[in-house]
């Protein structure tokens, strides 16, 4: 019956006074007892950090008496918070460990005593990822797992520094999950990032606890590169300007010339020709045409052409039949084809030039996301 008595008087004082009054009552011995437990116990885990587990079982099962049914109660707790705390979300070392153990027996010894109780502080093991990397799409991106020890209950606050050190105060996006857990969220409802956030700064009483960076993406050079291509075979007809429209046997004189130039990020050639007869009436036919050629791709400016820019030839035909000259590799033109004189009136109506390309060459640069 007496048991019974002083079991019932345990539960009230613990219910109704709480655990420093039932500490307050218990016996002096017993007091000295628990408080010799639990100082072997930080000695034990502070020379061998990684006895924690076992060293806390053991301190449990030493607590046999029902008067420290509480203080095993918290043990056996601490226990579980900390293993929980070692589990595979986190990757807290051994030492670390062990010495958030010994702290928290520290304030289980100071409660026993009725002492100040140390403050408990809360710690970081691990934060995923290490920076936030703005080069990602912002779905792989959307936050930020921090994992450590006693975030529960703790007066955690969040800020967003920019690149000129403003703070904006985000606090609303910790999510805690558990004590050992918190959910840093950067999606849409969370934090929200630009081109200005500089880092994350997560603070315990004013005192910071990690920083976490935000990489921003970097602005590369604009890259240049050369690239060929081969125009398409252009005819150009020259029209009628002098005479009559038939050069009846007398030449004409040819004179052609081609040129290529940059025009509004289009490389466009120039195609000029004159058949002029050699005697009265002088019959001619004389002008130009403007081809485009090329057109930069989308992100591309043009800087210059490389190879040559212009190709000339003049003669005096001869026939009716047309003529070929090979201007070779080196030249903007491989191969000039004319008719000038034919069997009728030709003038500004058969007369003409057929102009076939070399591959021209010419140097691209990039724009747009690159630094000029």
């Amino acid at each position: 019956m007496k048991k019974i008595i002083v079991s019932i008087l345990l539960i009230f004082f613990i219910v109704g006074c709480g655990l420093k009054q039932t500490i307050k009552d218990t016996a002096q011995d017993l007091t000295n007892n628990t408080v010799a437990l639990i100082d072997d116990a930080i000695d034990e885990i502070t020379h061998e950090s990684e006895s924690w587990q076992a060293t806390l079982q053991e301190l449990s099962d030493n607590l046999t008496d029902e008067a420290q049914s509480t203080i095993r109660n918290e043990v056996q707790n601490l226990a579980t918070r900390t293993i929980a705390a070692a589990g595979s979300e986190i990757r807290c070392n051994v030492d670390f460990l062990g010495a958030r153990v010994v702290q928290a027996l520290q304030r289980i010894k100071a409660e026993l005593l009725n002492k100040p109780i140390p403050q408990r502080n809360p710690a970081i093991c691990q934060v995923i990822p290490t920076a936030i990397d703005m080069n990602l799409t912002p779905n792989r991106r959307n936050k930020v797992d921090i994992s450590g020890y006693d975030f529960d209950n703790q007066p955690l606050k969040l800020y967003l520094i920019t690149n000129d050190n403003q703070r904006t105060d985000v606090t609303h996006a910790i999510n805690r999950l558990s004590h050992y857990h918190l959910v840093l969220n950067l999606g849409s409802n969370g934090v929200l990032l630009n081109e200005t956030s500089s880092r994350l700064v997560l603070e315990y009483k004013d005192s910071q606890m990690s920083s976490i960076a935000i990489t921003q993406p970097v602005t590369p050079d604009c890259k240049e590169e050369e690239i060929s291509f081969s125009p398409d075979i252009i005819t150009y007809m020259p029209t009628h300007t002098r005479g009559d429209r038939d050069y009846g046997g007398h030449g004409p004189a040819i004179t052609a010339r081609v040129n290529i130039y940059v025009d509004n990020n289009t490389i466009k050639a120039k195609i000029y020709m004159r058949a002029r007869e050699t005697k009265s009436d002088w019959s001619t036919a004389d002008g130009s045409g403007v081809f485009t050629i090329y057109t930069a791709p989308s992100k591309r400016r043009i800087l210059t052409i490389v190879s040559d820019k212009e190709t000339s030839t003049n003669y005096i035909d001869s026939g009716h039949a047309e003529d070929f000259f090979e201007k070779g590799s080196g030249e903007l033109v491989k191969r000039f084809a004319f008719v000038g004189d034919t069997d009728g009136d030709e003038a500004g109506t058969r007369t003409r030039v057929k102009v076939t390309f070399n591959r021209v060459v010419v140097k691209l640069k990039e724009i747009g996301n690159c630094k000029e």
